[in-house]
This record gives structure tokens, C-alpha cells and sequence, in this order.
């Protein structure tokens, strides 16, 4: 959730974009809420197997409180509750397309492992989901080739452990590459695969998503 305390740490657009969509399963959970509609908790629970109950009970609750979801309870026994995108949310899903796109035109998945087009979305969105990894993405498209420190110094936030994992998904993915100098001191570079630069038009598109929720959000909070 975006507080005004954390609204103050945060060190740009893409930071504050990131810290309300942040989480394995925020993207795809929009994601089905924008393309499929109003959904009850177990429905969406069915859409997403992998997600614990606790884990989309929490990441519903977050959404709710950044604004992106609408929480709506009937006073009706047994209790009935749905869940829908707020108008902001709905803002994003245009992007939300656009990654599924990219994730068909981009993305090569086992067909004997893929089980429907919305287990395609989910894949795809994945390799994405996580608290840095838009970030990092961004800064290694916009800012170029960097060590592993420059991206320390670059998202002071981000522990050395996290960003480690970040970056060995990433590149596991294909997004990022890896590159070792045989010298001494050891010397270590990270930049973007073709693949991952083919990602920046989304990326710099959701920036802009960010800013224009950042003013919303500072009306809100200054107000």
C-alpha cells in the first residue's frame, strides 16, 4: 500500500508504479479482474491455482487500498463479496494487453505444459511480477549497461540479497544479461537481451500510468 511515509522514499515514477503493483500476483489478478469482469474471491481463487488463500486475500486488500480494486459486500447470509476494477485500475488495462501480447509474440511455452490461454498470461506476467524487477528493467533500458553496485546505488531500497534474485530471475527469463570479465578484481556487468529492450514501450507507457496516478495520489494525500 502507498502511505504518504512511503510516498516520500520513493525515488520516482517508476518506483512509485511499482510499490502498487508490486507482488507475484497483483498483475495477474488486474489481469483477469480487466478482462473477465466482476469476480467473487473463490472465483478468482479458481482462475489463479497457484495462489494461496492467504497470498490473495492480502494482495486483494492492498489493491483495495491503492485504489485499483473496489471491494463490494451484500448483507445477504451466506456473505456474498465481489471484487471489480476501480476506474483507475481499469486505466491500466490497455497495458495489461499489451504485456499479454508481447508474452504471445515474445514468449515460446511448452504446449504440453500450457493449460489455456489465461495459464499463457499467467506466465508471462510473471516474469514481471516482483517488487524491483520493472524497476531494474527501466533503469538498465534507459540508463544502459551497469555493475551490480551502480544498480544498488541506483534503488538504494533494494537489499543485496533481493536484488541478487531479482536479477538471477531476470536473466533466467531471458531478460537480462549476464556478462563476467575474466579479471581481478572480479568485474560483472548486467544489461538488456533484445527481448528485454523489446519490453521498454510497455515499460515507459506504464511510467507515464505512474505518473499521472502519483498526482492523483498527492491531491489525495495533500488534501
Amino acid at each position: 500500500m502507498v502511505t504518504n511515509a512511503k510516498l516520500k522514499k520513493l525515488n520516482c515514477e517508476k518506483e512509485l508504479t511499482l510499490s502498487v503493483i508490486e507482488g507475484k500476483w497483483k498483475l495477474t489478478i488486474l489481469c483477469h479482474l480487466g478482462l473477465k469482469g466482476t469476480k467473487r474471491f473463490k472465483e478468482l481463487k479458481d482462475l489463479i491455482p497457484g495462489i494461496t488463500q492467504q497470498t490473495m486475500t492480502l494482495q486483494l486488500k492492498e489493491l483495495e487500498k491503492d485504489g485499483l480494486v473496489h471491494r463490494e459486500v451484500y448483507p445477504v447470509v451466506p456473505p456474498k463479496v465481489e471484487y471489480s476494477l476501480t476506474e483507475q485500475g481499469r486505466s491500466l488495462i490497455p497495458i495489461l494487453k499489451m504485456l499479454d501480447e508481447w508474452g504471445k509474440n515474445h514468449q515460446k511455452f511448452d504446449e504440453k505444459e500450457v493449460q489455456g490461454p489465461h495459464d499463457v498470461k499467467e506466465r508471462t506476467l510473471s516474469m514481471i511480477e516482483g517488487k524491483w524487477k520493472l524497476v531494474l528493467l527501466c533503469h538498465l533500458g534507459i540508463k544502459g549497461t551497469k555493475r551490480f553496485s551502480e544498480l544498488k546505488k541506483l534503488i538504494p531500497a533494494i537489499t543485496q540479497k533481493m536484488l541478487t534474485n531479482q536479477l538471477r530471475e531476470l536473466e533466467d527469463d531471458g531478460l537480462v544479461h549476464r556478462e563476467v570479465y575474466p579479471v581481478v578484481p572480479p568485474k560483472v556487468e548486467y544489461s538488456l537481451t533484445d527481448k528485454g529492450k523489446s519490453l521498454m514501450p510497455m515499460i515507459k507507457i506504464l511510467e507515464e500510468w505512474g505518473k499521472k496516478y502519483m498526482k492523483n495520489l498527492e491531491m489525495k494525500i495533500t488534501g
